[in-house]
């Protein structure tokens, strides 16, 4: 039994097996660690891109507000400035508001 066992370890085909099978385990563990990776990068890009998202929303949300509020302090500043008189008190002249419509426009798109 001993020396069959000491043939079987001599035997070159025996070597050349259990290098191929030490390869493949190292290749299958290596594979492994691989996917293994893979996988934590995807899931970092996927918190990083919903990260970005997050802020996108917020900066939105705060521009969208900015926008809303300036819209705000410009009507009441276009009621301020249109002065009436007794008799119109509480009625805007047509031209009066189609100018008013047109500086706020003006503004918001950039052109004041």
């Amino acid at each position: 039994m001993a020396r069959q066992l000491e043939e079987q370890h001599s035997d070159p085909a025996v070597a050349a097996i259990e290098r191929v099978l030490k390869v493949e385990r190292d290749g299958a563990e290596k594979l492994q660690r691989g996917q293994k990776h893979a996988k934590q990068l995807v899931s970092e890009a996927r918190d990083h891109a919903a990260a970005i998202g997050r802020r996108a929303d917020a900066r939105i949300s705060k521009l969208h507000n900015a926008y809303l509020q300036k819209v705000q302090r410009d009507i009441e500043q276009l009621a301020q400035s249109n002065p009436t008189s007794g008799e119109h008190s509480g009625t805007y002249d047509q031209a009066a508001l189609t100018e008013a419509a047109r500086r706020v426009a003006a503004k918001l798109t950039g052109g004041a």
